[in-house]
């Protein structure tokens, strides 16, 4: 590729990014003025493991630090930074995909919607991936501006990626209670909490501010939804939460995905940060 085409690659990826977070902020308020409620809708496919509604609260420094984070790597200085090189195509689609989301699911279009915010999910799985693997180029201010925003949204979608397929098989005809939700929803958050487990485990190769709010993100979505739990399915859902909890735990105090145990605690890490 030559020197032009990396120069209009790079401003493109620039301008998609600051449109993407810009367009992600806009969707949902826009869509509301024109009679798209994302929370009246989401009220009608209530499942058993929707977090209580002040977990969504979470949104408000996702999109800050997503703002702070295209604003940065926006600037002219920071054009051929090979870190946001390698992570910018994905946040951008990322970021343009939440948008989208922000429309179709008010829309009531649940399927494509869960097809989005997969896309969603695995746009950032791709730029975390990424991020670890540069480990040893990340700045201090990278790791406040690139990773700490990915690691946060990140983890934010793991857990809603799993609370969004339960609420589209509601919106498609399921039945959102009753024991069979109630098996369902535990074998979801199960599983939720070995994904979790598994990227903090391989995420602890790289920078704290990509693993820690990617971890952070994921337990205060499990909080909230052992908050919003009603008594007929108590037991169930508050059994699968605890051991995702524990599935959590167990990668963020013990080994690695490579199966060397961490080299210090998680607090004394912090410390040194």
């Amino acid at each position: 590729m030559t020197n032009g085409s990396n120069y209009r690659n790079d401003i493109v990826r620039q301008l998609v990014n600051v449109i993407g977070a810009l367009f992600q902020v806009a969707a949902g308020a826009l869509g509301f003025l024109f009679g798209l409620d994302i929370a009246g809708v989401s009220d009608t496919t209530r499942s058993l493991i929707v977090p209580a509604d002040a977990a969504f609260v979470i949104w408000t420094p996702i999109f800050l630090l997503s703002i702070a984070y295209a604003v940065y790597q926006a600037l002219p200085a920071n054009r051929e930074v090979p870190l946001l090189r390698t992570v910018g195509w994905f946040t951008a689609g990322a970021f343009v995909r939440n948008g989208i989301w922000e429309l179709l699911f008010p829309n009531r279009q649940f399927l494509l919607a869960q097809l989005t915010i997969l896309a969603i999910w695995l746009f950032l799985a791709t730029a975390f991936v990424r991020m670890v693997r540069h480990k040893d180029e990340i700045t201090n201010v990278q790791a406040w501006l690139v990773t700490l925003p990915i690691g946060l949204m990140f983890g934010w979608l793991t857990a809603a990626n799993l609370a969004g397929l339960a609420a589209t098989l509601v919106g498609l005809g399921q039945r959102g209670e009753g024991m069979g939700a109630a098996i369902g929803g535990a074998a979801l958050l199960i599983f939720g909490g070995a994904v979790a487990a598994t990227v903090i485990a391989f995420g602890k190769r790289g920078h704290l501010l990509s693993w820690i709010p990617y971890t952070v993100a994921v337990l205060w979505a499990l909080a909230f939804i052992a908050l919003n739990q009603r008594a007929a399915s108590l037991l169930t859902t508050a059994t699968a939460l605890v051991v995702a909890a524990v599935l959590v735990a167990v990668a963020l105090f013990g080994p690695t995905l490579s199966g060397r145990w961490g080299t210090r605690p998680v607090l004394t890490a912090l410390q040194e940060a």
